[in-house]
């Protein structure tokens, strides 16, 4: 076996008589993937549960998919970066040897035994507690150990020289390798449980591959009504820390919101996610979407998306005249309206972010249509499929979003049968299951005059709409009212 040597940095942590050795080594990529294998190929006919109970379990896509394809393709905008790996070495003899100094000064003799050249014979062991899925992606790109899949093409010019960090824990000071694995499965343990996924607001604010998140940002930097000042006596547009809005807040919506639009338009406008000869003609830099919410696309490809997510947002915001001109927080009152105070207040579908993402997936549809006769999408097409939304009733309260979007349940339905029907009190409450999008979706089609086009198809949307609702023993007169008000709205646009 040759032997190895890196430099790092010699450390301990822990208590008095039990610390445990650790260095931080640099090493090429390429001594990093012909050297380490993943845990489950060590030792496992001794020891069958090591690969459970010290390594996470190994998913051969993500390895061969997601990770390998940002290392083939990150180099292109100078970004390609890997995160340390902690790796265990048992056996074998490793040796520490400290670099001096020449330096006169002091502080630099108070550390100089702490750096230094570690060397290894080749004959370790190797446990890789963190980093299994970079490391075995590194080892498909360099045709290293057995795939499923063959690599698509050559590793990225000077990957292999890539240098990485990789923090060693050592087995000195233990006495067997039982008790070395002991201690593994602590230190993995403490690497995993305690360790928090970013949330999907976190991903939005950082993310540089997820196109959406990249166009949500830009919108709250370039849209007038997304705009902050900052100001004390000003109330920001968008909450952008949390997913869901409360009754009476002053946002208009969510920057989760926004970002699950624009992956709506992404996603279902054809154009946006394939080529089509006007989009090419306009923006011949174009690619089509896969992965474009996992890896970075050009930028000349971002931004001509962003120009048409852009204008499909101007023309929700020159369409829908509240978002601008009405008070927010009144907006979302769940008081029925004989309780209103006359203030003005509603209950609006749109300054929800159930509502606003139901009307984008039904502007997505139309727009997809326009895409696929070849039409450009604009603000100017935008607003011609938004042209009669302002004669919807959009307060909760009327047909058809009555008991369809805003529910009513008893409060105290645990004490049901136990308590006079006059006791039972009821609370309303947003449907914001997935399914309610397209509720939503579906039900502004059909006040457009969508899919359901004669009496029988009407008579089985209906149907379909009445056994959705969710009220506390409604009378079907009640049922039979907001029907008919969804008709009459139906009736309004249509007959035009």
């Amino acid at each position: 076996m040759s032997i190895q040597v890196f430099p790092g940095i010699r450390a301990q942590m822990g208590e008095k008589g039990k610390e445990l050795t650790y260095y931080i080594i640099r090493m090429k990529v390429i001594d990093l993937v012909k050297d380490l294998v993943r845990a489950q190929q060590i030792d496992a006919g001794s020891n069958p549960q090591l690969e459970e109970l010290v390594q996470r379990a190994w998913t051969e896509n993500r390895s061969t998919g997601q990770i390998a394809k940002y290392l083939t393709t990150a180099h292109e905008y100078g970004e390609r970066f890997l995160g340390s790996f902690v790796i265990a070495t048992y056996g074998g003899a490793p040796q520490w040897e400290p670099v001096k100094t020449e330096s006169v000064n002091p502080l630099a003799k108070m550390v100089e035994s702490d750096y230094g050249i570690f060397y290894l014979d080749g004959t370790q062991e190797y446990f890789v507690l963190d980093g299994q899925h970079r490391l075995e992606s590194l080892k498909f790109l360099f045709g290293i150990g057995n795939h499923k899949k063959q690599r698509p093409t050559e590793p990225p010019e000077g990957l292999a020289e890539d240098q990485v960090s990789v923090l060693l824990i050592s087995s000195e000071g233990t006495k067997s390798k039982d008790e070395f694995r002991k201690r593994l499965r602590r230190i993995f343990t403490a690497l995993n449980r305690h360790a928090k996924p970013t949330t999907l607001v976190q991903n939005i604010s950082i993310d540089e591959d997820d196109i959406a998140a990249v166009h949500t940002r830009r919108l709250l930097r370039d849209l007038d009504l997304f705009k902050y000042s900052g100001e004390d006596t000003d109330n920001p547009t968008v909450d952008v820390r949390g997913q869901q809005l409360r009754e009476g807040a002053q946002q208009l919506t969510t920057i989760a919101t926004i970002y699950e639009m624009n992956r709506i338009f992404l996603e279902n406008i054809q154009c946006l996610d394939k080529k089509c000869k006007w989009f090419e003609k306009k923006h011949p830099t174009s690619a089509t979407g896969e992965d474009f919410f996992k890896f970075a696309p050009s930028p000349e490809v971002v931004d001509s998306h962003y120009e048409i997510i852009k204008s499909i947002w101007e023309g929700l915001q020159e369409s829908i005249k509240e978002w601008t001109s009405a008070d927010r927080g009144k907006m979302k009152n769940h008081t029925e309206p004989e309780n209103r105070e006359g203030d003005g207040s509603m209950d609006h579908l749109l300054f929800w972010p159930v509502g606003q993402k139901g009307l984008a997936r039904f502007l997505a549809s139309k727009l997809n249509d326009e895409a696929g006769k070849k039409n450009e999408i604009t603000k100017a097409l935008t607003k011609k499929h938004l042209k009669n939304i302002s004669k919807i009733d959009w307060d909760m309260f009327s047909g058809p979003w009555y008991g369809y979007v805003l529910r009513q349940r008893p409060k105290n339905i645990n004490k049901i049968g136990r308590v006079k029907q006059e006791e039972i009190e009821l609370t309303w409450s947003i449907h914001n299951q997935a399914a309610a999008e397209t509720n939503v979706a579906d039900m502004i089609d059909f006040l457009h005059g969508g899919f359901a086009s004669d009496t029988k198809m009407t008579k089985i949307f209906r149907d379909q709409w009445e056994n959705q609702l969710v009220l506390w023993k409604p009378k079907q007169e009640t049922i039979d009212k907001k029907w008919d008000e969804a008709i009459k709205t139906r009736n309004s646009i249509v007959s035009k």
